[in-house]
């Protein structure tokens, strides 16, 4: 099948072995392809010391405004929504007065500082990149990754209850536990109807809100609905994840070590945390952990290869032999003896289909280079992941790619995919995800998939990662005529015969590197070398009811994830001295076991029940 008789496969976007692998050398597509690789990978070799400390992207718009040769040998690349504000990490020697002044005298706004990792969260103008990377205590001025939540489209369904389901709310009489005395904190987006859900009666009037981080939007607030829900008298604290990584990695400390929160949990990630070692976000959880708390956190919504969802590939980088217009880098052979992996979106949000490539070198130190290029189907370079690589800088790309709903480019699906290897020999582990996204081969029936879609922190091995599991499958019947009825031993609650989400992430997550940057194993960073660390860790429910807007139902690990914490929270209110891996050894020993016997990659240990897991800590049931 032709690259263009593949365009019929509406919203799809290949991964192409070598570039437009199969189509005849003399395509036309296949010679604008070579061209926009060519005149990108041209640039990158002629880049100024100012030009060096930007993302490639800055650089290639800056050129293509001011260059009608380029814009003809690119004439569809994606360039910014908003010009004038683009969102940036400003990385520095030190943060100062004056870096700040110099943000806001070439027209940008400062939106966060983190004086611990020298980081300062800003927007500028395009026009005002080249001033700011120019100083001489600025490393690094970088694209701000996006965070997202892990908040699910919810399919048509009758709302079910998570408290009924995990059997919590018996275990709370039986035990008699509400939570007391613990202090449970959520990470999310925001809690704009924090006010409103106090005012109903839903949440205390009493919440720990960390001083301006309560950010945007409300999935926080429906979090905290969970929380309480189950936990009625633990306190509860907030901070969003939505400032900034550096932010998110400052605010998780801030809970423990500030607001001394005894259970932390969040449903956020930062789209660039690495899947090989443990960055900021990670390494804060870490801290909080080794300080005493229990950490929960959404294990994703990526899918699975179990069901055939995922959008994850990784593996060796394997060399096609094949080079840009004979000249340029080396294309990366995904699937050696086919043509062409397939892509097909599942879903298309406002934040579109990112795309991020990773591989085995250290953070801070890739001395590798790769670049991940998005193509039209005529060819056409539409995005580009292109950073410079050197010795002193991340292992990582990414790129959005467009849209549906984004008229310039709907009618031009499907797109592919090629990674290049720009520099460097040696032997490196890939990893290629794409939020929320699928691989399929070229007729849309093989996936062409490998586990492990979980990563940043939430392949922390101290961090309780939760995947979800529908509150529906516990409770009833999704629909009239749906065979799927109470399946617990008690009508109501989860059981053995209960399923998971389609959409959850598997794992388990390859590391080969420790947080300092060491190697786990010398000399080794391929599929052969590094650790593996087994998750998620545990399931629970979601598709619950809440009174936010907009989750009614509430879909989603990121609505898992709050009930695991507060049913920790049971525990801990039930036996105040416990430790957290006397808690999560109660937990995870006492789960019901949903899925292969055992541990899997996709459920974990199972589902967590209140009741069995109060049990195995030993709590003391009441007199009636």
């Amino acid at each position: 099948m032709s690259v263009h008789a593949r365009a019929a496969l509406v919203a799809t976007v290949v991964l192409v072995a070598a570039p437009l692998v199969g189509v005849p050398a003399a395509d036309a597509a296949e010679q604008r392809t070579d061209a926009g690789i060519a005149a990108v990978m041209e640039l990158k070799q002629h880049l100024t010391p100012v030009e060096q400390k930007q993302s490639m992207s800055f650089v290639i718009e800056k050129h293509l405004r001011a260059d009608a040769g380029l814009r003809t040998t690119l004439p569809r690349f994606k360039t910014s929504a908003k010009p004038d504000a683009i969102a940036v990490d400003v990385q520095v020697t030190a943060v100062t007065p004056a870096v700040q002044a110099a943000i806001r005298d070439a027209g940008g706004t400062v939106k966060y500082v983190s004086t611990r990792l020298r980081t300062i969260e800003a927007t500028l103008p395009l026009a005002g990149i080249d001033t700011v990377a120019g100083r001489a205590d600025v490393r690094m001025v970088k694209a701000s990754a996006k965070a997202v939540t892990d908040k699910a489209d919810p399919p048509p369904a009758t709302l079910f209850e998570g408290d009924k389901a995990h059997g919590a709310d018996a275990a709370r009489t039986l035990y008699g536990v509400n939570g007391a005395n613990t202090k449970i904190c959520v990470l999310s987006n925001g809690i704009d109807s924090l006010a409103a859900a106090q005012a109903a009666g839903q949440l205390p009037k009493d919440i720990d809100v960390l001083p301006g981080q309560e950010g945007v939007q409300d999935e926080g607030t429906a979090m905290l609905e969970i929380v309480h829900s189950v936990a009625p008298a633990a306190k509860l604290g907030f901070a969003t994840a939505f400032n900034g990584e550096a932010s998110y990695a400052d605010n998780i400390r801030a809970l423990r070590h500030t607001a001394h929160c005894t259970v932390i949990v969040d449903d956020a990630a930062y789209l660039d945390e690495s899947p090989f070692q443990d960055g900021p976000v990670a390494q804060s959880v870490i801290d909080v952990t080794n300080d005493g708390a229990l950490y929960f956190t959404s294990a994703g919504n990526n899918g699975n290869t179990a069901d055939g969802t995922a959008g994850h590939w990784e593996g060796d980088f394997t060399d096609s032999g094949k080079t840009i217009a004979g000249t340029f880098g080396t294309a990366h052979d995904f699937a050696p003896g086919s043509a062409v992996q397939t892509l097909e979106p599942v879903s298309k949000g406002s934040l579109g289909d990112v795309a991020i490539l990773s591989w085995s070198d250290p953070s801070g130190g890739a001395k590798n280079d790769f670049d991940l290029y998005v193509l039209d189907p005529a060819g056409n370079v539409v995005a580009v992941g292109a950073d410079k690589q050197d010795g002193g800088q991340d292992p990582i790309e990414g790129v959005t790619l467009p849209g549906t709903d984004d008229a310039q480019y709907a009618h031009n699906a499907p797109y592919f995919l090629a990674v290049v290897r720009y520099a460097g020999k040696d032997k490196r582990y890939l990893s290629l995800s794409v939020n929320r996204g699928r691989f399929v081969d070229s007729d849309n029936v093989k996936a062409y998939t490998t586990p492990g879609a979980i990563y940043g922190h939430a392949g922390v091995p101290a961090a309780i990662s939760v995947a979800a599991a529908p509150a529906a499958t516990a409770l009833g019947p999704l629909e009239p005529g749906d065979p799927t009825g109470p399946t617990g031993p008690y009508p109501g609650t989860f059981g053995p015969g209960s399923r998971w989400e389609r959409f959850t992430s598997d794992g388990p997550r390859h590391v080969f590197y420790n947080p300092d940057g060491t190697p786990i194993t010398r000399g080794n960073v391929t599929s052969t070398g590094g650790t593996t660390r087994p998750k998620p860790d545990i399931t629970a429910a979601d598709g619950v009811n809440t009174t936010v807007p907009n989750f009614q139902p509430f879909f989603g690990t990121s609505a898992a994830a709050p009930y695991a914490a507060a049913i920790a929270g049971l525990l801990l209110s039930a036996k105040p001295n416990a430790t957290p891996a006397q808690v999560r050894q109660a937990i995870v020993s006492s789960a019901v076991d949903i899925g292969p016997a055992g541990f899997d990659t996709v459920t974990g240990y199972g589902i967590v029940m209140a009741g069995p897991a109060l049990q195995a800590i030993g709590a003391t049931p009441v007199a009636p």
